[in-house]
């Protein structure tokens, strides 16, 4: 049995199908195994219930087998019968699964055996090839060596002569190469000494020059002005990159060996310093001529103005003289002799103010500063309302920062008045000339505008006095009526010279239509009224520097004046409606007596020359205030506790 299972395993065709990946005889057995058992416990489950031989030569042929159900009881020798047919199959069933596990391990430790067999045979094989190539490797380098050795004592015994004579020929031929080489090295080397020298004489000669263009640079700013160190920091960063790359040169040629380059970088720098020389030289004559034409100029300017002033300071004495003269002609028809001299002192002094920052006006190297300035005014004046307290109160501290000389905020940027020496007066002009301009731009249109204005120009008024007498000066410019005074046309005087006396505008020589001109008055005088009836804040300890007096002041001179159309009934309406209520209050009687004058002697004399609507609301706003005893307070008047 073991020779045949041999055989079987031994074939070419079984090796094959092993190499192949085909299923073996043990997967074979064992699937048959798993089969045998399944059948065997299925025939376990149905043999109660089988009562006929169902295979083998005592089963019928051709019978049908019923599988009748469980009886309660079967007779005893059936069941002995079936268990020993079961118990003989089983044994038949392990013997051979026995014999076909022994056959399967004894096919397997065959086959182990003749792999471990082959794999022997082939490592002594490829020992045995090795071992030959080496022997006759071994043998044929030998060989090799044996000949090499026969060649060279051949050589040496053979050609010895010539090989002394070759040496001989060599070491004269190596002598002459040695002299000639050493000859030439040291002219070379003398060759290299002597450029090397000259190199470093050329570039010692640079650098004195570019030391003596540095002295002689200082010793022209040292002797300019001002103007020239201003040149001179132009170079400034020039002249110290040529001086720095000269002595890095220096410092090179005393540690290293000297090339041409050195010497073209010297004397590029000598040329460049010696070319800023040249044009600071042209750039300080050029300075110096334009600073003596200069101080020519401004000592001609200067003459100038002083003759101009003289002529104005004569042409407002004459002025002065022809009006004092009218008035004792003509009595209180025009003005009062103390109000003009007192317009004429504020006009002066606006003048000799004006003259202050000229200066600053003409030079065209602060336009951006005076940009600033006027940006730093206009901005919150622009913006002032009485939409808070503390809005205004901003509002004033940073107009009052900017009178101080401190820095203020416009938009991104920081602008100091102090800037400039000239600055203070041109801020503080600037602003007085943009408030009364507010009554002409703003308050003409929207009267109710005026008193947050004037609550924050009484304050400015009576920390900056100056501020206030240039306030009142150009109040009296754009509004001459706010003197009082009424300029009758003088003789040989223009109709545009009379019309701009009296506070009129021209465009394209087209005097102001008097619809618009009223309005414009109206809006000024606003404002004015606004700053004799506002109250200084709580948080300053003082009263109004030009209160209700100074009102009361104003309405006396100007009832005593001889009355003109329109602008007079217009003035005196303002007046009423914007003060009446402050003024009913305090003065009370007095008061009520000027109403009562006004709205009978005054108006009669208006009568004859005015029929228009300024005299008409004036009469009846007078009559009004005369029956019901009481003058309400104006459309915007701030409250006591607004700030």
């Amino acid at each position: 049995m073991d020779d045949s299972f041999s055989s079987i395993d031994n074939s070419p065709r079984c090796r094959r199908r092993t190499k192949c990946g085909d299923i073996s005889i043990s997967d074979q057995l064992a699937g048959f195994e798993r089969l045998r058992i399944s059948a065997l416990t299925k025939a376990a489950e149905i043999s109660p219930q089988i009562k006929e031989v169902t295979i083998g030569p005592r089963s019928p042929l051709k019978k049908t087998i019923t599988i009748q159900e469980k009886q309660p009881e079967q007779p005893e020798e059936v069941i002995n019968l079936l268990e020993d047919k079961l118990g003989d199959d089983l044994r038949y069933t392990l013997i051979l699964k026995k014999h076909e596990a022994a056959l399967q391990e004894t096919s397997e430790l065959w086959f182990k055996n003749k792999i471990e067999n082959m794999r022997a045979k082939h490592a002594e094989a490829m020992r045995s090839y090795w071992k030959k190539q080496c022997e006759d490797y071994e043998r044929k380098n030998l060989e090799l060596r044996a000949r090499k050795l026969q060649m060279i004592k051949q050589l040496k015994e053979n050609d010895n002569m010539l090989v002394l004579e070759k040496a001989k020929l060599d070491e004269q031929k190596y002598q002459s190469y040695i002299s000639r080489d050493t000859i030439e090295n040291m002219n070379k080397l003398l060759e290299e000494t002597n450029k090397a020298t000259t190199r470093f004489a050329h570039i010692t000669d640079s650098h004195t020059k570019v030391l003596i263009c540095s002295n002689e640079i200082m010793s022209m700013t040292e002797q300019a002005e001002d103007y020239g160190k201003d040149v001179v920091s132009k170079y400034t960063s020039s002249i110290q990159t040529i001086l720095s790359n000269m002595s890095k040169i220096m410092d090179y040629c005393r540690s290293c060996q000297i090339t041409d380059k050195e010497v073209k970088q010297a004397e590029i720098l000598t040329s460049n310093i010696e070319n800023i020389k040249s044009k600071i030289v042209e750039d300080l004559n050029t300075l110096k001529n334009e600073h003596l034409m200069k101080m020519q100029q401004e000592e001609e300017i200067k003459k100038k103005e002083l003759e101009e002033q003289k002529a104005r300071e004569d042409e407002l004495l004459r002025k002065q003289q022809e009006a004092t003269e009218i008035a004792k002609k003509s009595g209180p028809l025009f003005y009062s002799e103390k109000n003009y001299a007192y317009y004429s002192d504020l006009q002066k002094f606006l003048l000799d103010y004006e003259n202050k920052y000229k200066g600053l006006l003409e030079d065209s190297n602060m336009k951006k500063f005076r940009f600033d300035c006027q940006k730093a005014v206009n901005t919150p004046v622009n913006t002032l309302s009485s939409v808070s307290g503390t809005h205004m109160k901003k509002t004033l501290e940073k107009l009052a920062n900017l009178l101080r000389g401190e820095r203020v905020q416009i938009s991104d940027a920081y602008v100091s008045a102090s800037q400039h020496p000239q600055g203070l007066y041109y801020c503080t002009a600037l602003l007085a000339k943009k408030i009364v301009r507010q009554g002409d731009l703003l308050v003409s249109s929207k009267p109710e505008a005026a008193f947050p204005l004037a609550a924050v120009t009484v304050v400015l008024w009576f920390e900056f006095p100056e501020f206030g007498k240039l306030l009142e000066a150009y109040f009296h410019q754009h509004c001459p009526y706010l003197v009082p005074m009424f300029l009758p046309q003088k003789q040989g005087q223009t109709d545009k010279e009379f019309y701009l006396s009296r506070g009129y505008t021209y465009t394209d020589d087209v005097v102001e239509k008097q619809d618009k001109f009223l309005k414009r008055m109206s809006g000024i005088f606003r404002l004015r009224c606004a700053i004799w009836i506002a109250k200084m804040p709580s948080f300053i300890r003082a009263s109004n520097p030009h209160g209700l007096k100074f009102g009361w002041q104003w309405l006396a001179s100007f009832i005593n004046l001889k009355p003109e159309p329109d602008i007079c009934a217009t003035l005196l309406h303002d007046f009423f409606t914007v003060c009446g209520s402050d003024f009913y209050r305090y003065y009370g009687k007095q008061f009520t007596k000027i109403i009562k004058l006004i709205s009978m002697d005054y108006l009669n004399i208006l009568q004859n020359i005015d029929e228009g609507g300024p005299k008409t609301r004036l009469e009846v706003f007078l009559q009004n205030v005369l029956q019901s005893g009481n003058i309400p307070p104006p459309n915007g008047l701030l409250p006591p506790s607004t700030w």
